[in-house]
């Protein structure tokens, strides 16, 4: 019988052994294409839960054509490990890395959401009052505010 799959909510660092259906809502990459580049993503699940996935140098070449923006997947097995870096992607308490037993693949999963966006008056930006990561333009230059 298939397992069900888990919630990104109900990550709590304590298994790996997930199994998730997800859409990449925001995909880049970050390095120099070809010698060191890592993936960073976001997965959104089916209750509009977010966190944050890499998958670094080493395991991208084996998933770099198969991962695409707005795309769905059923993924299992990830290195779970606590979202404290000065600069978070999402307000998840924990992200996802990539490691060499991940299993990625493509499904059609239409009811997943797609990219979510949370809108605040400029007047919140401005007097720090954003709860969570909000972007906006400032001369020319995207930046994000946590």
């Amino acid at each position: 019988m298939a397992r069900i799959p888990d919630k990104i909510r109900s990550i709590d660092g304590s298994k790996e052994t997930l199994k998730l259906t997800v859409r990449i809502t925001n995909l880049w990459f970050v390095g120099t294409p070809n010698k060191y580049e890592q993936a960073e993503m976001v997965f959104v699940d089916s209750e509009g839960d977010q966190i944050h996935a890499i998958c670094k140098s080493d395991h991208l070449k084996s998933w770099k054509a198969d991962l695409k923006d707005n795309c769905t997947y059923v993924m299992h097995n990830f290195k779970v490990v606590k979202n404290d870096g000065q600069f978070r992607v999402c307000k998840h308490e924990y992200k996802l890395f990539f490691i060499g037993v991940t299993v990625v693949r493509e499904a059609d999963l239409h009811e997943l959401p797609f990219k979510e966006f949370r809108f605040v008056e400029f007047a919140n930006v401005v007097a720090g009052n954003c709860v969570w990561p909000v972007g906006w333009r400032v001369q020319s230059q995207f930046v994000l505010s946590f």
